[in-house]
């Protein structure tokens, strides 16, 4: 194996050591620098021999009289990304992990209680347990460039920090920031960083190196007392056991209504947090060992680490198995609407740093859809996301107009109109009259076939489809659907160009529906089953947010829009037949003008302080029904999610799919299906096909056909196979 390459900007240094992962070079004014640099990976992870050899080195700091202090910095463009997942994976003992955490704490602790100082010179990505050593360090020096950032995103996996790192960023930060960082996960840009106190200075990237050094070189000359950056009305609270309990108090009513107890780790967070302030830091790090352990081996920690994989694969994916298959480069893109979605398009893609020209078809709508873009800027900018210069270069990307002028010079056309076949074919006829014969026509449509759409064509190899999720901007699935006729390279450059927007892309084959909007039909439809039985409105909607869904069901009908969904639910309807059949009389709620949220009309009501908050009442009127129905919360709750888990079973065995990830990828990402559930074919694999099956046949029998199991289910149950080997 290569030794690490490591450099030193110092005069009269000397190589004292140079290791496989981290170097050493002691620099003419005495600092060393200990620089990271795995050899096998693109990035630096926390894995035993990168913690090995730096605690190596720092006894090696600590012990040589020359070496007044030290600078930890990283030779790759990020510190250190976080801990090496798989080596979690394979963890099979809760108290292998607890061991695991308590070393790389106790050396931490080492590290921390040092006379010598360390100061982490941050560039690029410092997360989870990266954000920890350098949290450790009696400093941290962070450059300014965009790229940096410091989190604690254990939690999406279902871990907690386990070195120490929520301690100490309370320590440093206070328990309101620690409770932020460790609750969501989120990642803190290296300026607002400073501002919490999280970093102790911000210097440009080029001289990173040379300020970290004179910091530790500082330190070593007038050591400083590490001070608690927060306001006083801020310490006044958490200094004293009442503000405190109420803190706490306040963060568990709001962890709980969130996640609904099936996220084990933000309630151990909590209690470690609680553990520190009440009993101190020693006490607080044993509990958290003890935690870590615990969840490394829970079932939730489990499919939320298979997720990351899974997304992690897709993102090396070109969507076509042909390796040769090269990707066309995007330097222009055009996006056709004005609306909520081509606005959205329009955002994400001068955000990645393509210019987008956007049309409409008058000015109302093209000033329409570029305020809506200036909107979210603006918006990112009054949360210290972006600076005020960065909002005007980006939008400067954006341009707009009525006309089709400049369509010649793109490369990928993405049209985002009405749900129409006739308006869709007509604009594929104009744009091809315009563009070059191998410019890209994306199709942004959540139901109409795109082989239907690219009949209009002259070309259709080149007609795709981009099926974006709505808001696009915070969203993060992209559905690339491929025709018959789509040549790959097309598949290829709509999956390229989705990676740079930042959004997870799966590719499915063409059919109605495609596979997101076909497996939510069924789900929805069910709970309009179920309201037309007398089943209350909220009862559903919370029977399904308890079962992990972000919102209910019928909340969401009223986001997407009744009309909407009601000219979806004809299209399923024709193409699947009765297994798709609504129920009787919600053709009413149309009739009476019920399009939902975006006319204040809708299952809940919206005038006055509701907000969506209740049902309107006169909806059971409309539909000639009275909400007396009482059923359990279970039978909502699989009635609906086996709609969805059955119509993705479908899906797979009709090769909608080409693997049961990216299914499961797409119902998380896409649609809400509950993360720690694993999506619809790890939930099949977790119950065992036999299982699902047996419950779908006892449905089927009470309502029919809308409940016959899919036949790929029916084989597995007989010959006990899985979708996953692991």
């Amino acid at each position: 194996m290569s030794a690490a390459t490591v450099g030193s900007s110092g005069e009269g240094g000397a190589l004292v050591r140079v290791t496989d992962v981290v170097g050493l070079f002691v620099r003419g004014d005495g600092i060393a620098v200990l620089t990271l640099n795995d050899p096998r990976e693109p990035v630096n992870t926390v894995a035993p021999e990168l913690g090995e050899q730096l605690l190596a080195h720092v006894e090696r700091v600590a012990a040589d009289p020359a070496i007044k202090g030290a600078v930890i910095a990283s030779a790759k463009k990020d510190f250190i990304v976080g801990a090496n997942i798989r080596l979690l994976q394979g963890v099979k003992l809760a108290t292998d992990a607890e061991e695991m955490a308590k070393v790389i704490a106790q050396g931490l602790v080492r590290l921390a209680a040092l006379k010598k100082p360390f100061v982490a010179a941050v560039n690029g990505a410092a997360l989870g347990g990266g954000f920890e050593i350098a949290l450790a360090c009696h400093a941290i020096v962070a450059s300014d460039d965009p790229s940096t950032g410091v989190g604690l995103p254990e939690v999406q996996l279902g871990l907690i920090p386990a070195a120490n790192g929520m301690l100490r960023v309370c320590e440093r930060a206070g328990l309101q920031v620690a409770l932020d960082l460790a609750l969501t996960g989120k990642r803190v840009r290296s300026r607002k960083a400073l501002k919490l106190g999280l970093v102790d200075e911000v210097c440009p990237a080029p001289v990173l190196l040379e300020a970290a050094c004179a910091r530790a070189l500082e330190l070593a000359q007038h050591p400083a007392k590490a001070k608690r950056k927060a306001d006083l009305a801020t310490t006044a609270l958490e200094d004293n056991a009442i503000g405190r309990s109420l803190i706490f108090k306040k963060a568990r009513a709001a962890t709980r209504k969130k996640t609904h107890g099936h996220y084990p780790a933000t309630e151990r967070i909590l209690d470690v947090l609680e553990r520190q302030g009440k009993k101190g830091f020693a006490a607080a790090a044993a509990l958290e060992a003890r935690s870590f352990g615990e969840l490394v081996v829970s079932e939730t920690a489990h499919r939320l680490i298979e997720i990351f994989f899974a997304t992690t694969a897709l993102k090396k994916d070109k969507g076509t198995s042909d390796s040769n298959v090269v990707p066309r480069e995007v330097a222009r893109v055009a996006a056709l609407g004005g609306g909520l979605m081509g606005g959205g398009i329009a955002y994400v893609t001068i955000q990645a740093g393509i210019p987008v020209r956007l049309k409409d078809k008058d000015d109302a709508g093209v000033g329409r859809g570029l305020s809506y873009v200036r909107g979210i800027l603006e918006e990112r900018a009054r949360k210290k996301q972006i600076t005020h210069e960065e909002l005007d270069q980006v939008f400067a990307r954006l341009t707009g107009g009525t006309d089709y002028a400049g369509l010649k010079h793109v490369d990928v056309v993405i049209e985002a109109v009405f749900e129409d076949l006739a308006l869709k074919q007509r604009i594929l006829r104009d744009v091809e009259a315009l563009t070059r014969d191998d410019c890209v026509f994306a199709s942004n449509t959540s139901s109409i076939p795109i082989t239907a759409i690219a009949q209009a064509s002259k070309h259709p190899e080149t007609v795709v489809g981009m099926h974006y999720f709505s808001p696009v901007h915070k969203m993060p699935l992209l559905e690339v659907i491929s025709t018959y006729r789509t040549a790959p390279s097309v598949v290829a450059t709509a999956v390229a160009l989705g990676k740079k927007q930042g959004k997870t892309v799966i590719v499915v084959k063409d059919g109605v529906g495609f596979y997101t909007s076909r497996i939510l039909a069924p789900y929805m439809n069910e709970a309009a089953h179920l309201v037309a039985e007398g089943v209350a409105i909220e009862a559903i909607d919370q029977a399904m947010v308890a079962w992990g869904y972000p919102v209910g069901p019928i909340q969401l009908l009223d986001e997407v829009g009744i009309d909407v969904a009601a000219h979806v639910g004809e299209i399923v309807h024709a193409a699947f037949g009765d297994r798709m059949i609504p129920p009787p009389g919600m053709k009413k709620l149309t009739d009476d003008d019920r399009k939902g949220r975006k006319n204040g009309r809708g299952f809940y009501a919206y005038a006055g302080g509701a907000k969506g908050r209740q049902a309107d009442p006169r909806v059971y009127a409309v539909l000639g029904i009275e909400p007396k129905a009482k059923l359990p919360a279970e039978e909502i709750q699989m009635r609906c999610a086996l709609q969805m888990v059955n119509e993705a079973l479908l899906c797979f065995g009709e090769r909608i799919l080409r693997s049961a990830r990216d299914g499961d990828i797409g119902a998380i990402f896409g649609l809400g299906f509950p993360p720690f559930r694993g999506g619809p074919f790890r939930y099949v694999d977790t119950l065992g096909a036999a299982e699902i099956l047996r419950r779908l046949r006892g449905y089927e029998m009470r309502f029919g056909r809308r409940f016959t199991p899919a036949p790929v289910l029916v084989e597995m149950a007989r010959r006990g196979e899985r979708f996953y080997d692991d």
